[in-house]
């Protein structure tokens, strides 16, 4: 899987890109980088069941430098990102503080988000009521059962107040993904087929 750079407002991004379709920009988690989600099978999975799968080193991880942004690049390195790797419309995941910053962007843009992952995203909370913007838009949370960093509340946030929002608890830890990886693979492909695709239309 080719590495693939961008210079997004002097900052040297590094990415990795798969497949064709409807797009899924994926976000990792601060102690993660772009290929997290290459070694636990997700990006050749979502390229495979007919998506574009864009997995993003965000601002100080991974080979991004944090240049002018913030640690971990946050909504302003989305804004800026996203329309240099044509990004229109489409699906955005992240875990952790990826997570905060994809919801913190579709907050922002709802239009432009046809669904959302987050994976024990941290920071809900605190724009709970600001989620009823995304009311009708498929969204999948997913938090360990045991998940010590991002409490169940934060999903509980969104939950109140996006009807077409589901919560699955999966694995253990605060990073689930990595208890089962194939499983985790499963369960996004899933939802991204069996939810997104037909909501977002042809």
């Amino acid at each position: 899987m080719p590495d693939r750079y961008v210079d997004v407002k002097g900052t040297r991004v590094h990415y990795v890109e798969e497949g064709s379709g409807l797009s899924v920009v994926m976000m990792p988690g601060a102690s993660f980088n772009a290929r997290t989600w290459v070694e636990v099978g997700l990006v050749k999975a979502v390229a495979e069941a007919g998506f574009r799968a864009i997995s993003v080193d965000p601002p100080g991880q991974g080979e991004t430098p944090q240049g002018r942004y913030q640690f971990g690049g946050r909504r302003e390195f989305l804004e800026d990102f996203l329309p240099l790797v044509g990004f229109e419309r489409g699906v955005l995941l992240g875990a952790s503080l990826g997570g905060y910053s994809v919801a913190t962007y579709a907050l922002a843009h709802p239009d432009r988000v046809l669904g959302l992952v987050l994976i024990g995203a941290v920071g809900l909370e605190r724009h709970a009521p600001q989620f009823k913007a995304l009311s009708g838009k498929p969204i999948l949370l997913v938090w360990g059962s045991e998940d010590d960093v991002s409490p169940i509340s934060n999903a509980e946030a969104v939950l109140g107040r996006v009807s077409t929002a589901e919560l699955v608890r999966f694995g253990r830890r605060h990073a689930c993904y990595l208890d089962d990886p194939r499983g985790f693979t499963e369960l996004v492909v899933g939802f991204l087929r069996d939810r997104v695709r037909p909501a977002a239309g042809p």
